[in-house]
């Protein structure tokens, strides 16, 4: 099972995420649902970075199928435009593989 925590402050902005675990579809490295979910958390994470040059700490460890990511200053437009394109993929898969992926929604706990 994958778990995604979405962390948002008290206006409702996502200000973190987490990614955990894996799919229970295939042999770790040949799930296809576990490289969408990577495809999409990973996005997010460079679109921060490398094109809108957000400040973000993250922390990855590959064996336990982990990526989390929190924002370092308060969101802006661009920030929720690119997180909330994450999270509706996010979604999608979700209610399509709901015995593989889970979402939880946290308030206020990573507030920038």
């Amino acid at each position: 099972m994958i778990t995604i925590d979405l962390y948002r402050n008290h206006k409702g902005e996502i200000t973190g995420f987490r990614s955990q675990g894996h799919a229970g579809d295939a042999p770790a490295g040949e799930s296809v649902i576990c490289a969408w979910v990577s495809a999409a958390t990973q996005m997010a994470l460079v679109g921060l970075e490398q094109q809108l040059k957000y400040p973000v700490d993250y922390q990855v460890d590959q064996d336990k199928g982990v990526l989390q990511v929190t924002l370092q200053r308060t969101p802006d437009i661009k920030t929720q435009t690119l997180l909330g394109s994450m999270e509706t993929v996010l979604y999608q898969l979700a209610e399509q593989c709901p015995q593989d992926v889970r979402i939880r929604e946290h308030g206020g706990e990573m507030n920038v």
